[in-house]
């Protein structure tokens, strides 16, 4: 399969890296307008907190079942399907015309998502050239910071300049562009590899057994607790500084930016030097600024903050994704792509509720600071599994 896909390498490539690029981009446009559009629908309290929180929950939920669909079906088939959701269900917000329908809708999109980014990386994970992972990684993950860092910007502009319903066209037709690249562009059939394991549950198992996934995993989660944190807490902290809404959106759109134009750079960087290392190294700068932020009380100081965040996710995440790629051959490269993606969306879910729970709480402490500690203590096993590698390095050699 690896042969046969080479010569269209470059196509699937841009392809895989478009769809990751417009389902993390209508996430990012919806976000500035939908608080608005779902207060003029009447929803406050508990329904405003569902219309957010049932986009997630039927992502994470949807990631389940799309790993394993992954293991069993044509992915390309299954990543269009999930294309075709997403792009009916950003049309749907438009005709949106009570609560309830706005949370069906946002169940929908979330589900689509779910058939996008792990089975983009699935794919991406059984076609990426042997010592090539980082580079093919950095570009797709590029493309989702990308769109994350973009779609905010994007929304505002054309919100004010053609109204709130123009952003959910541009977004459906943009995720048209890339359902019509996928069924043109992709070879067709991509089936998955054989795998040692059968079920999903047993694979998770051995993947949780597995030192280099486990370490990934939990790495992958504290990263995401620390964006979703800084998505709420940067926000307040801004507010309470007077700074503008777009200076907020500056603030955090050039952290997703960031981290995006980097990846590929790092990515390439990835396959020609340790990734334990770069991964280590990114640990060290994303916990040092997280200790540092609450000192900052100025909009250059916040900027900068944010952007050295994003070089320090940009310098791990190609290495992260490249290295679970490279043990995802014992148990399915959608199971384990799949299984890491989910891992990402338990932290951007679970930050904002740690934040919260710091700051009710008697603690003397930042909540930066708690997730900096996390960063920390996810980095450090990245050290044992250096000494690891090259003790068994050294015992192949002899």
């Amino acid at each position: 399969m690896r042969k046969t896909l080479s010569s269209h390498h470059s196509y699937i490539l841009l392809t895989l890296s478009l769809a990751l690029f417009c389902a993390m981009l209508g996430v990012g446009v919806i976000s500035p307008i939908l608080p608005i559009y779902a207060s003029k629908l009447g929803a406050s309290g508990i329904l405003m907190g569902l219309i957010f929180g049932t986009f997630p929950f039927a992502r994470t939920g949807g990631m389940i079942l799309s790993s394993e669909l992954a293991e069993r079906f044509d992915r390309k088939r299954l990543l269009s399907a999930g294309l075709l959701v997403y792009s009916l269900a950003s049309l749907a917000y438009i005709h949106a015309e009570t609560t309830e329908s706005l949370i069906t809708i946002r169940f929908f999109h979330g589900l689509g998502s779910a058939f996008v980014v792990p089975i983009a990386m699935a794919i991406g994970a059984d076609i990426a050239e042997k010592g090539k992972e980082g580079v093919f990684f950095g570009t797709l993950q590029g493309a989702h910071f990308l769109g994350i860092g973009f779609g905010p910007l994007i929304s505002g502009v054309l919100t004010d300049h053609f109204g709130w319903h123009v952003p959910f066209y541009f977004m459906t037709a943009l995720t048209a562009l890339a359902l019509v690249m996928v069924i043109k562009k992709l070879p067709v059939e991509l089936t998955a590899k054989p795998s040692s394991s059968g079920q999903m549950l047993s694979s998770i198992g051995g993947m949780i057994r597995n030192s280099a996934l486990r370490t990934c995993f939990y790495y992958q989660f504290c990263f995401a607790m620390c964006r979703g944190t800084m998505l709420m807490a940067i926000p307040l902290m801004a507010a309470g500084l007077s700074l503008s809404f777009s200076q907020i959106g500056i603030i955090l759109s050039l952290n997703s930016l960031t981290t995006g134009v980097l990846q590929r750079y790092f990515g390439k960087l990835a396959d020609k030097i340790s990734r334990y290392n770069l991964i280590i190294i990114g640990g060290i700068i994303s916990g040092i600024v997280f200790m540092i932020i609450p000192f900052f009380n100025t909009f250059i100081g916040l900027t900068v903050a944010s952007v050295i965040f994003g070089v320090g996710h940009a310098l791990s995440s190609p290495s992260l994704a490249a290295i679970a790629a490279e043990n995802s051959f014992m148990f399915g490269s959608g199971r384990t792509m799949g299984v890491f993606n989910i891992f990402f969306s338990l932290g951007l879910m679970t930050g904002p509720v740690l934040n919260g729970f710091v700051v009710q709480s008697t603690l003397s402490l930042s909540p930066f600071h708690v997730l900096a500690v996390f960063i920390f203590s996810a980095t450090i096993p990245f050290l044992f599994l250096i000494k690891k590698k090259e003790v068994s390095t050294v015992e192949n050699v002899d």
